[in-house]
């Protein structure tokens, strides 16, 4: 793995890259596309290197993106006193960290090949996955939110995240991606967001999972709710009986704080549930077709 930084990104700040190139033998393919992983909020590369590594490992190119200022740095330095938490306004510059990539990678200024991309994210990384695959929210936020705040939603608390958006402008949303081949959501949400189907505009496979245990994201409000319009036939929703919302992330320094929450945060036996999440996500990819040539022109389509 190698950890540059991708110059351009933003003003006078490097964009933090870990790229986890196939292994030698691993049965990798040229046709398979590469995938772009984002963490939630407060979140960092590190925390999803055990699933970028043994998806490299089996073929499967992968870049994890860290969004500065609103990755784990961010919220130690609002622990400190030294700035305010980040919040939902970030959304906005970690969509423009993950056009930079993209970018970079077609312009070949990224060392990453494949066939197409594959967003993938946890928690709010999944928020900005659906949004940088082209999928723009639903209008009316503000109307929404002003009725879902009548009661504090202490069972759901992303609707607090959701509705910070409405004082904000909403990030432009780009046009869908030519060579998007699927999305790969963890513990992510959207409701207020993706109202009455308007994810069914999604023309990719999406796999969306979420946890028993989610106290953050629940999963019958926060990911049922977005997946039943989906058209896609080989998309699939699945809820980790035992997982929490955070269960993806791998704890490494001990000094973290998620190492002191109880089971109800964690959930139960967490590296289990991420060898069930790999297997999960192993099977999903595999199932991506390969991408077709464009069709020949026919002659009459040709210009001098």
């Amino acid at each position: 793995a190698a950890d540059p930084g991708l110059a351009g990104a933003r003003p006078r700040e490097p964009l933090p890259l870990t790229i986890w190139s196939p292994a030698a033998g691993s049965g990798a393919s040229g046709r398979r596309p590469w995938v772009l992983m984002m963490p939630g909020l407060g979140g960092n590369a590190q925390q999803l290197s055990w699933l970028a590594a043994a998806l490299a490992g089996r073929g499967w190119p992968v870049v994890v993106l860290q969004h500065p200022g609103s990755d784990t740095q961010a919220v130690r330095a609002a622990l400190e006193g030294h700035r305010r938490p980040p919040g939902a306004e970030s959304l906005g510059r970690r969509l423009a960290d993950v056009e930079a990539v993209l970018s970079a990678q077609a312009e070949g200024r990224l060392p990453v090949e494949g066939q197409g991309v594959v967003l993938a994210g946890h928690s709010l990384g999944g928020v900005t996955a659906l949004l940088a695959a082209g999928v723009p929210p639903a209008a009316g936020l503000q109307a929404r939110c002003n009725e879902a705040m009548q009661r504090l939603p202490l069972n759901n608390p992303s609707r607090l995240l959701q509705c910070e958006l409405a004082e904000h402008p909403l990030p432009r949303t780009p046009p869908p991606l030519k060579d998007l081949r699927a999305v790969l959501l963890f513990n992510s949400f959207g409701s207020l967001l993706w109202p009455d189907g308007s994810l069914g505009e999604l023309a990719v496979p999406m796999l969306m999972v979420g946890g028993s245990l989610d106290l953050v994201t629940p999963p019958v409000d926060e990911q049922l709710a977005l997946f039943l319009p989906t058209r896609h036939p080989r998309s699939r929703l699945l809820v980790v009986d035992g997982g929490s919302h955070f269960s993806p992330v791998h704890i490494g320094d001990h000094k973290e704080v998620l190492l002191h929450l109880g089971k109800e945060f964690v959930g139960v036996d967490p590296l289990r549930v991420q060898r069930l999440l790999l297997a999960l996500s192993l099977e999903f990819l595999n199932q991506i077709e390969p991408m077709r040539p464009a069709p020949p022109l026919r002659s009459e389509e040709h210009t001098s």
